[in-house]
């Protein structure tokens, strides 16, 4: 079995991976695929993305990043 390193939203087109964001302030989530991370951030590393997400229900910006691999 190999392992994936995913870091940045190329890497989640590559794998055909998702991306689910968990608001710790609400309990709020959502998912987007790859191709939809891809648009809404560019091609940047995860870590960025947490900093730069922010929760569209109660404005928090304290998201839990999950990669969601394929079936």
């Amino acid at each position: 079995m190999s392992t994936k390193h995913v870091r940045t939203t190329g890497d989640l087109v590559r794998f055909g991976a998702a991306l689910r964001f968990d608001c710790t302030g609400c309990g709020a989530s959502r998912t987007l695929a790859a191709p939809q991370a891809v648009i809404a951030f560019g091609s940047t590393p995860l870590t960025q993305v947490q900093a730069r997400s922010k929760c569209s229900r109660c404005g928090a910006k304290a998201a839990k990043l999950i990669v969601l691999t394929p079936l």
